[in-house]
């Protein structure tokens, strides 16, 4: 007689197969959830009656250290956030955020950081060198410890973080 295959070995089968796509599906998920996560936001440094203080932060909100963290955006698009105003070398001052040399080598997991990144004030004056509401799509690249990579665009506004709607109660 030839040989069958009976059915406890098809189920046996059957069973190493789902639990392999069950452990590559259980590592894939791991993988998404353990990693850095690295975004950048406009926040107001400090403001008074007539202007506010904008500082750019980077932070990691993953639960795994970010490193070679580099904000990338179009020079072209970078223009578009300053007021006429805005002298050559404040906005050097910004472009100088999306260049290599601006590279953070290492975020910790929670940390945040953050350079200042311009001016805006109630008139249009010479101390207001951004433009409130100005936005620009950003890059963001970065890895991790075991030598993944991270792509992640997002919107970059010029706005007031405490009031975001353009104005906050003072407190006394």
């Amino acid at each position: 007689m030839g040989d069958f295959v009976s059915g406890d070995d098809v189920r046996s089968c059957i069973a190493i197969c789902i639990s392999l796509i069950s452990l590559a599906f259980s590592w894939r998920s791991w993988l998404q959830s353990n990693r850095p996560v690295v975004t950048a936001f406009v926040c107001d440094q400090g403001s008074g009656n007539v202007s506010t203080t904008l500082n750019l932060v980077v932070s990691n909100s993953g639960n795994r250290p970010a490193t070679c963290v580099r904000l990338k955006a179009l020079e072209s698009d970078i223009s578009t956030l300053f007021n006429s105003t805005a002298t050559p070398e404040r906005r050097k001052m910004i472009n100088d955020c999306f260049q290599e040399d601006a590279t953070i080598p290492v975020l910790r997991n929670g940390e945040e950081i953050s350079t200042c990144f311009g001016v805006i004030a109630r008139q249009d004056s010479e101390e207001s060198w951004m433009l409130r509401g100005a936005a620009i799509e950003i890059k963001i690249e970065y890895g991790d410890l075991g030598r993944r990579r991270f792509v992640s665009k997002m919107p970059l506004k010029i706005h007031m973080r405490n009031g975001f709607a353009g104005a906050v109660w003072k407190s006394n």
